[in-house]
């Protein structure tokens, strides 16, 4: 919407990306760290999927009960699956962004594999 002026799922699809990036790194794109060319998703692009626990909020990674390891192994894997659903979701291009079919599919994927591991 904010380029075009136009309202469209598209633009919702973004918006929805911007959204999951806020939540798991809790930062705001108005943050003053992001300036000019310096956004919010391209912090979170170049720390993922290597350095993906540098950018996600410390409260999540400090809640988990789980040890080092054992996080590395599966809460890692979570919130990449997430945050590559984010980054997917908040391209730049508009037709390079996933539909929200393919968004609800990756979120399903993630609470089986979150329920597959709480056993």
């Amino acid at each position: 919407f904010g380029m075009a002026g136009k309202v469209s799922a598209k633009a919702d699809v973004y918006s929805y990306g911007i959204l999951l990036l806020e939540m798991f790194t809790g930062r705001k794109p108005t943050d003053e760290q992001f300036d000019g060319d310096f956004s919010l998703r391209q912090w979170v692009a170049e720390a993922f999927p290597v350095a993906i626990s540098d950018v996600i909020d410390s409260h999540l990674l400090n809640e988990s009960n789980t040890t080092p390891t054992e996080r590395s192994a599966t809460l890692n894997e979570l919130l990449v699956m997430i945050i590559q659903i984010g980054l997917s979701c908040s391209r730049v291009s508009p037709n390079e962004r996933v539909d929200m079919k393919e968004v609800v599919v990756g979120l399903r994927r993630i609470r089986q594999k979150t329920r597959m591991i709480e056993g």
